[in-house]
């Protein structure tokens, strides 16, 4: 059978499984890889899901089955250089061990089967790592042109892990990447749950919370209403913390909305002490209208007044006080 009528990827299969065996006697390779492309094909044919397996790990059982030590180790130089028959070597060696167990040869060859799997995965990984870089990362996505990029490794990385495409001069380096990106990707995971549990409501939208002020189920409160023992309003109280550190609700030039349709805003303003100075923990805040100045930015209008915040009621329901309750047990 000539290789013109046999599939491309089983072609491409058995020459890598050659070449896997490459450090052994001409005689013995052609011994134990008589016959491949047109077994494969046959099989193929039979089981049309059935897949290609690796062809270092096929490689490796045909050596195992012909009783044959694994491959010798490399006699090129240098790191980078060496690395790929190194890596080459500690798969064959591994897979070796692994199939001598069969609970264990299961698990491999459905850990070949999901790698498909590991391919998309790592064109995620390798695009939201260089968004994050430029901050265009967006929780477990992106923002903008990057769903391009991604489209773009996902084809580079599944061509690769199926072998259409081979870079000889980046072997070692394509090893190194992998290897990386197995070591990152839980780190990375972490740290994109970590900001997504982050991530609040801010007026306008989703953003990162500066966690300065008081929140009510990740909302912030932007004032804050007390009454008093009959149900009536009070005014300028000052609040303080568990450990005497004023309640704070907003940030100096935060603004926020004057009228019920937010046709005017205004910005929140402190309360002045006796001794001088200002204190943002006195309720309920007052707002002044505020206008935007030369630079962009906002200011209080020139001579506004400071305007109290309509309260949501006029008046609660009374406590039942201890006088009240010790009477009717007399």
């Amino acid at each position: 059978m000539t290789t013109s009528t046999v599939a491309p990827q089983i072609v491409r299969f058995a020459e890598g499984v050659r070449a896997a065996l490459a450090d052994l006697p001409a005689e013995e390779v052609d011994d134990l890889t008589e016959g491949l492309e047109a077994d494969l094909a046959e099989s193929l044919a039979e089981d049309l899901r059935r897949t290609l397996p690796d062809p270092v790990a096929y490689a490796a059982e045909l050596r195992l089955a012909a009783g044959l030590p694994a491959r010798a180790p490399s006699t090129k130089r240098g790191l980078l250089r060496g690395l790929p028959d190194a890596w080459q070597q500690t798969r064959e060696a591994v897979d070796i061990a692994v199939r001598r167990t069969p609970v264990l040869a299961g698990a491999v060859d459905l850990a070949g089967s999901l790698r498909p799997v590991w391919w998309i995965v790592r064109a995620w990984l390798a695009t939201w790592l260089l968004a994050a870089f430029f901050g265009m990362e967006d929780g477990y996505w992106f923002e903008g042109v990057w769903w391009l990029v991604l489209v773009g490794l996902v084809v580079v990385s599944a061509q690769w892990g199926r072998g259409r495409w081979s870079f000889p001069g980046l072997r070692a380096v394509l090893v190194v990447g992998n290897v990386v990106a197995v070591a990152a990707l839980v780190p990375v995971l972490s740290a994109v749950d970590a900001r997504s549990t982050d991530t609040v409501y801010v007026e306008g939208g989703y953003g990162e919370p500066d966690l300065t002020g008081v929140y009510l189920n990740g909302v912030p409160v932007t004032n804050i209403f007390g009454f008093d023992a009959d149900g009536k309003p009070l005014r300028e109280v000052q609040l303080f913390d568990q450990d005497g550190n004023p309640l704070a609700t907003a940030v100096s030039g935060a603004d926020g909305c004057l009228d019920a349709d937010c046709e005017k805003t205004g910005l929140w303003v402190p309360s002045a002490l006796r001794n001088g100075t200002v204190a943002w923990n006195v309720f309920p805040m007052r707002m002044v209208e505020d206008e935007m100045d030369v630079n962009g930015g906002l200011r209080a209008v020139p001579g506004a007044e400071p305007q109290d915040r309509v309260s949501p009621y006029k008046r609660v329901p009374a406590l039942v006080t201890t006088e009240k309750v010790a009477k009717p047990n007399d």
